[in-house]
């Protein structure tokens, strides 16, 4: 156990008194006695009145549920699209990540528990924003792609929401990472407004997502399936953590799930985990485990397989499926797109069409060149 956690696990929850009526939650029913039932995830959580839900964020005042982080982010920040675990989408742009608290899950080894742990988030650390203040802000830091991201985005559904159909009318775009542990009508929702997803799937083992991520699976796998039906864009990551989940056979499953569901051009990154909060008995993930994984998706069929949470090396490459040709290079966070890689996605050696999108060469060179950034470890 970090020695961090420890002190923060007695914390007073400074925020038991909140009552903010910001906005009234979406997604929800009005049951009898002044309870009601959350929609948003598969908990379905049944709060009464002056309860919250799982996440601690959703609480039930006098019958009405409010989403009380609502406009409220703990994290602003201008990256890059890669952080995301998203290698095809848009590669080498800027995006403006954020970030709040609360989440639906509680993994014993996450990363951001201070914020998706709404009972230990400082309330320094909490900065209120509106729709308008959050695109004001892309625009000014030439960002067309908003990317809802760090905690778990799902908590924050309504600002997320409103605020994607807000900025659409300025061309800016919106990303969703999430462990994706929605009820279906959310995701049919999100579908309407987002133009890309990264998707994190723990495991592909039930009993693993109930011990360790307090959720369960099939619905991570049946959202999944319906983002992929709609066609929009979409990469899944997989933390392999040492001790869990870094065998040949919990890559297969991962594998098998992608060739027999989905698609082999749907990008897979296996990441590397680093111990934090509940989980720290075993040290960070070597990066040969996350190699092995990319390679034995390659050879069993995926067209597009990386690694994550690593610095350099080919598997941060993206290669052409068809002739081997290197299409893009990666180093740290630094994206240069080569000229083997036509803007409409097309290989120029041998003329296959790749799934890479959005593809702005100037951006890869632009990033090229500028200091290495290195921060880019995010899950």
């Amino acid at each position: 156990m970090s020695n961090e956690y420890s002190k923060n696990v007695k914390r007073f929850n400074l925020h038991k008194e909140w009552k903010d009526r910001t906005k009234e939650a979406y997604l929800y029913t009005k049951l009898e006695n002044n309870k009601v039932q959350c929609g948003l995830c598969p908990r379905g959580c049944v709060i009464p009145e002056n309860g919250v839900g799982f996440c601690k964020v959703r609480k039930n005042l006098e019958g009405t549920l409010y989403a009380q982080s609502y406009g409220k982010a703990t994290h602003v920040t201008v990256e890059r699209i890669e952080t995301e675990a998203l290698f095809q989408f848009s590669p080498g742009a800027k995006i403006l990540s954020l970030g709040n608290f609360g989440c639906n899950l509680d993994c014993d080894y996450c990363q951001n528990w201070k914020y998706s742990q709404f009972q230990y988030t400082s309330p320094e650390h909490i900065h209120e924003y509106t729709s308008q203040d959050i695109i004001q802000m892309a625009l000014e830091n030439n960002v067309d792609i908003l990317s809802w991201t760090y905690n778990d985005p799902a908590v924050w559904f309504e600002f997320v929401i409103d605020t994607a159909k807000e900025a659409k009318k300025h061309g800016i775009r919106s990303l969703f990472k999430s462990a994706f542990f929605l009820s279906k009508e959310a995701v049919e929702q999100l579908c309407e407004v987002m133009d890309v997803f990264a998707i994190s799937i723990k495991a592909i083992d039930e009993d693993y997502y109930h011990k360790f991520t307090k959720g369960w699976l099939q619905p991570v796998l049946d959202n999944t399936k319906v983002v992929h039906s709609k066609g929009i864009h979409f990469e899944i990551s997989n933390l392999v953590v040492t001790g869990l989940t870094n065998t040949i056979k919990d890559y297969d499953k991962m594998i098998d799930f992608v060739l027999n569901e989905l698609s082999p051009d749907i990008p897979v990154h296996f990441t590397r985990f680093h111990p934090d909060y509940k989980y720290m008995q075993y040290e960070k993930t070597p990066i040969e485990d996350v190699v092995t994984a990319r390679n034995r998706a390659l050879e069993r069929g995926l067209n597009y397989a990386y690694i994550g949470n690593a610095f350099e090396g080919e598997a941060l490459n993206s290669y052409c499926p068809e002739c081997d040709e290197l299409l893009i290079e990666r180093y740290g966070l630094h994206t240069f797109i080569k000229d083997s890689l036509h803007e409409s996605g097309i290989c120029a050696k041998c003329g296959y069409q790749t799934t890479i999108k959005h593809i702005d060469k100037s951006l890869g060179q632009e990033f090229w060149a500028e200091e290495e950034d290195t921060h880019y470890e995010k899950i």
